[in-house]
């Protein structure tokens, strides 16, 4: 459960196309269409984590144990390259940005998530291999898991959604930064242990 938090967390507010979606589609449509973006993961990811569920719950325990520190290893990355991010991340919208409607905004966002390799990457690398793990010894622990992971993606970033309807002055970019420096070395954090934890299995 505590890495679930730690990774919904350090996703939910990591800069990334999702993210920015959410934070547009707020400063346009106000808060309800901010947040109807901010759910789509729980719409777009079904597929994702339907396909990759299935396929990783067929491989041998030594597959996912590879995959594990594979993933832990990339997860760290990730949250290097967050940091590094981080340095040049901003909150403001950019000029000349085209209107759309909500629907436009959701169908937007599902799209995008779809396409993106972000999901994918990260269910084929840690959170599959670590669903399929934790399954295997106790269901209920792997539907909790899958549970808390999206209840902090999407409430993380409906609560950025919320700061953002507030005004700029109740949320400035240093201290939007100074947040995703901390997700940046969460993620770093979990991926070491994780990548340790699966390594365990293959001795």
């Amino acid at each position: 459960m505590v890495t679930a938090l730690g990774l919904g967390l350090a996703a939910g507010i990591s800069p990334g196309p999702l993210l920015v979606l959410v934070v547009t589609a707020t400063l346009r449509g106000g808060l309800r269409r901010g947040l109807a973006v901010a759910c789509v993961p729980l719409l777009s990811d079904a597929v994702v984590v339907g396909v990759t569920l299935f396929a990783l719950g067929r491989m041998p325990t030594s597959w996912l144990a590879w995959l594990g520190v594979v993933g832990g290893i990339a997860v760290a990355a990730v949250g290097v390259q967050t940091m590094r991010e981080a340095r040049s991340e901003s909150l403001a919208l950019g000029a000349g940005a085209p209107r759309r409607t909500g629907r436009d905004e959701v169908r937007r966002a599902i799209a995008l998530n779809l396409v993106s390799p972000h999901p994918w990457i990260s269910w084929l690398t840690f959170l599959g291999p670590l669903t399929v793990t934790a399954w295997r010894s106790s269901p209920a622990a792997a539907i909790a898991f899958v549970a808390v992971f999206y209840l902090m993606l999407v409430g993380a970033k409906a609560v950025l959604a919320v700061l953002v309807s507030r005004g700029r002055d109740r949320l400035t970019d240093t201290g939007y930064r100074r947040a995703v420096v901390l997700a940046g070395w969460a993620l770093v954090a979990l991926g070491l242990v994780m990548a340790v934890e699966f390594a365990t299995k293959l001795v």
